[in-house]
């Protein structure tokens, strides 16, 4: 399933809904895009003893500074008990956990990348 780009529009703290699970935050954008998100079957081999249950390539055209909030409305029919998202890393080919929490009430998983937002990101 992929979606045609949002729009991604200049400034500071720019949230952009990329379909209606996915959401992304920039901590700044300095010239305008376009976002999307596309949810490949498959992806890079998972992290060590984890299974990935979802894939999402996230790309932007939109130049823009990290950090980048990646927020995921993970489904209680997917829930699992203590779910996280990681970012793959096609130089070092790695995966790097970036959680920072999970809302169980809410079903939502938020993660922080460091990095530019082009990237392969994984929930297990």
């Amino acid at each position: 399933m992929s979606h045609n780009g949002a729009y991604t529009n200049e400034g500071q703290g720019i949230t952009v809904l990329l379909s209606d699970d996915v959401t992304v935050t920039f901590k700044k954008v300095t010239q305008k895009g376009s976002t999307n998100v596309k949810k490949p079957a498959t992806g890079p081999e998972p992290p060590p003893g984890q299974k990935i249950l979802a894939y999402f390539d996230i790309k932007t055209t939109a130049k823009h500074s990290p950090p980048i909030e990646i927020r995921i409305h993970w489904p209680s029919a997917q829930e699992t008990t203590d779910p996280k998202l990681w970012r793959w890393y096609p130089t070092t080919k790695e995966w790097k956990h970036i959680t920072t929490r999970f809302n169980k009430e809410c079903h939502l998983l938020v993660g922080v990348t460091p990095h530019n937002l082009e990237s392969m990101f994984g929930v297990t």
